[in-house]
């Protein structure tokens, strides 16, 4: 989940590859009144390199686990990493064939990632409208490519496309670069409608960074361009539970404009750092009172979906934390 107290480029991509560390209390109580189960549509998982070592039976356990608490559907986070400092990568097509038909065994639909490319942090903190340009034209490239030609359009499981970006207020400030963000964004999610893959998901969060940018300014510029299906990040791993006054307004923005958009609830707690400038980030999972508070929540918000991010580690790892949340988790449940 990106980070919004920190630079971008430490962000959600970062959280997976995190040991936990060490307990952490709970934050926060049930909501008063509330008697309902605790309700989770759908998790992400975000994929490396390592996941094309998993045989057909390690991807059914993962997928057991994650359909036990509740998930009708998997988001994955991205198919592959392009233009880092590593070589490209791409899940090989046997694994994302096993990945999808494992899914369907356990009832799970699967919302696909588009490859992500790291040019994306560069063209954030552009100054210069051709390096943007850049950036916006080949990745649309390489996205639009996939989308027609991947096979895994055609699986029973597939559920559409993701966009592998996160959009916040604090980079996308003057129109100019709305602008730019906005035909981008048309694109790609005209590629998928017209390939009858249905509108594609983004997610979004609020940057706590200090700027005149407004987040629900930033969506009505968007939505009025083309049709996105916004997944709202909770924020409360990372900045606590009152960034859930900070999205509201966009929250309230969206049922009133009746688009329909996800809530992204975060299953991780940050612990305190040395430097607070996003090199040394560090989470466990969190403790669930502080998640059945979060799902109870996103249950009134009007989302189509409660989403978390993610079960995979941080409710089915094998520290004690992950294991804790788990159990209670699954208790609540019966």
């Amino acid at each position: 989940m990106s980070n919004p107290l920190n630079p971008p480029c430490q962000g959600r991509r970062q959280l997976l590859r995190l040991a936990a560390c060490a307990p952490v209390l709970a934050l926060l109580g049930p909501l008063a009144g509330c008697s309902r189960k605790p309700q989770m549509d759908a998790t992400f998982l975000q994929i490396w390199k390592s996941h094309a070592e998993l045989s057909r039976d390690q991807w059914a356990t993962r997928m057991a686990a994650m359909a036990e608490l509740g998930c009708a559907e998997l988001v994955l986070q991205w198919v592959g990493l392009l233009g880092g400092d590593e070589p490209d990568w791409m899940l090989p097509d046997p694994v994302m064939q096993n990945l999808l038909d494992t899914a369907g065994e356990h009832g799970m639909k699967v919302r696909i990632g588009l490859p992500y490319d790291n040019g994306w942090w560069k063209a954030l903190s552009a100054t210069d409208q051709s390096t943007q340009a850049a950036f916006f034209s080949g990745s649309l490239q390489g996205a639009s490519r996939y989308m027609r030609e991947a096979p895994w359009s055609a699986h029973e499981q597939f559920a559409g496309w993701y966009i592998p970006y996160e959009i916040e207020q604090y980079h996308w400030t003057e129109p100019a670069r709305q602008e730019r963000l906005g035909k981008w964004l048309t694109a790609l999610s005209g590629v998928s409608q017209n390939a009858g893959h249905g509108v594609p998901a983004i997610s979004t969060y609020y940057s706590t960074l200090q700027t005149d940018g407004s987040l629900v300014q930033l969506w009505q510029s968007l939505l009025s361009r083309t049709q996105l299906r916004p997944m709202v990040q909770d924020g409360v791993g990372v900045a606590g539970w009152n960034n859930l006054k900070a999205i509201e307004p966009l929250l309230q923005y969206l049922r009133q404009r009746g688009v329909k958009f996800e809530v992204i609830v975060e299953l991780f707690e940050q612990l305190p750092s040395a430097r607070n400038d996003g090199t040394d980030f560090k989470a466990v999972s969190a403790d669930y009172p502080r998640v059945q508070r979060q799902l109870e929540w996103a249950q009134t918000t009007g989302a189509e979906r409660i989403i978390a991010f993610a079960v995979d580690p941080w409710a089915t790892g094998t520290d004690p934390q992950a294991q804790r949340l788990r159990q209670q988790w699954l208790k609540a449940r019966s």
